[in-house]
């Protein structure tokens, strides 16, 4: 295929995920679309502007072809084609230090809530909370100033770029009082209807391999903001000098009291910066991985499939489903205690991320049951991967357990039906799995 340019637009200031510093694209997706474009063979030529508002107005004119990282929204697939994401993040809330914990949208009550205008967030919390007092503003750095000088009461914004502002800002009366659904699914945005450049593009983003995810993640988020300098210490270090040249037996006092103070304060600021990254990544962690098995959670799963079924539809590509429960796993409890079903739950979910395939993504979706979802996937290659995981988990010997086997239901998704009756497909198949003696795999009709 011969090299296509194609014109894009960013956000040009929600580091570290993007910006436009000295004319230049940095950031995450920076990052992203280099390998993008030598995978797609694609010249991305950036279209500078000045505010995310001005970026969605050129995607809407044509005026950008493409959208280098953002969400999917109703309002926004008026206008774009979304790929498949390739970078998940938390959303927080941010409120003052005497705000305690908040469990999502449901407890603010009649504080005043602010977030940027043209945001997926704004959108979402208009159709899904209209009861909530909204306040937008241009950028995620003046919502956290409004709520630093008490004009809002809480602020939402994505965890990465706003742990960014908080640490280049000093707003040290502010912290994270909890985790805002839904999360951040990024990907690229095609603008009107070009289904041959966005099958082009997740075609690329599919051969993304693993160690790039990492390695712009690592990158990206230990990134530490230089602070500008303020005038007001150059007139303080003059005023210094002019003393010690007058007070000249007083110099190494006051250099000596100086350095002193300076350093306590870098080490308490810097003490706090590591202790508010550390509680970060714990609580991004935490939204999207089931805490027994570190694997993807339900909430997190559910999204997923949701999108990729609406990947597939535009794409007229195969996606399957494999519902995967364990034989017997009530006596296992019963037999040998809690602790042992729980490291059994454990292997087995070792056992399905070192077998599945690095496309596929895998979930526990509940108790004993777990969900792989196969991307780009027809029926006949869900059900190797199915066999490929039943041989290997019954030939696995188990902690103080054995062999233990697995029921499996698997099913392609229709174009015609919903995500839940998709589901159901594979949950029935499941239980005729069950049904017909277990340890056996079942494919949905």
């Amino acid at each position: 295929m011969d090299k296509t340019s194609v014109s894009y637009c960013i956000d040009p200031d929600w580091l570290p995920y993007e910006a436009i510093r000295n004319n230049q694209h940095v950031g995450m997706s920076a990052d992203y679309m280099m390998y993008i474009g030598v995978l797609a063979d694609i010249n991305f030529m950036l279209v500078k502007t000045k505010t995310w508002s001005e970026t969605l107005a050129k995607l809407q004119t044509g005026e950008c072809q493409v959208a280098s990282m953002l969400n999917a929204s109703p309002e926004r697939e008026k206008y774009l084609l979304f790929t498949r994401p390739f970078f998940v993040g938390a959303n927080v809330l941010v409120s003052d230090s005497e705000q305690g914990f908040l469990q999502g949208y449901e407890n603010i009550g009649e504080q005043m809530l602010g977030t940027v205008s043209n945001y997926r967030q704004a959108e979402y919390v208009k159709n899904y909370y209209p009861n909530i007092k909204l306040k937008l503003v241009e950028t995620e750095l003046a919502g956290l100033k409004s709520l630093a000088s008490g004009e809002i009461d809480l602020f939402v914004g994505s965890l990465l770029s706003i742990n960014a502002q908080i640490q280049k800002s000093g707003f040290s009366n502010l912290r994270i009082a909890g985790i805002a659904e839904p999360q951040d699914m990024l990907g690229m945005g095609v603008a009107g209807n070009d289904t041959e450049l966005l099958a082009r593009l997740n075609d690329a983003i599919a051969q993304l391999p693993e160690w790039v995810h990492v390695d712009i993640y690592k990158q990206w988020n230990n990134v530490r903001v230089i602070d500008e300098i303020d005038t007001r210490y150059i007139w303080g270090a003059a005023g210094i000098i002019f003393c010690l040249v007058i007070v000249g037996i007083w110099r190494q006092i006051i250099v000596r009291r100086y350095n002193n103070a300076l350093l306590a304060k870098n080490t308490q600021l810097q003490a706090l910066q590591n202790e508010l990254v550390d509680k970060n990544q714990r609580l991004e962690f935490i939204s999207i991985r089931d805490p027994l098995t570190a694997m993807f959670n339900r909430h997190f799963m559910q999204e997923r499939l949701e999108q990729e079924k609406q990947a597939s539809l535009r794409n007229n590509t195969a996606v399957c489903l494999i519902l995967i429960d364990i034989d017997f796993f009530k006596a296992v409890n019963d037999q040998h205690g809690h602790s042992v079903g729980d490291t059994v739950l454990q292997q087995v979910a070792q056992i399905v991320h070192s077998t599945i395939r690095e496309m596929d993504v895998a979930a526990r979706w509940g108790g004993e049951e777990f969900v792989v979802l196969c991307p780009n996937s027809a029926l006949d290659d869900a059900i190797q991967l199915a066999t490929r995981l039943r041989d290997t988990i019954s030939q696995f010997m188990f902690s103080k357990v054995g062999h233990i086997t697995c029921s499996f239901g698997v099913a392609q998704n229709k174009e015609t039906e919903s995500f839940r009756e998709w589901f159901d497909r594979a949950d029935k198949a499941l239980y005729q799995a069950k049904d017909g003696g277990r340890d056996a795999i079942f494919t949905a009709k």
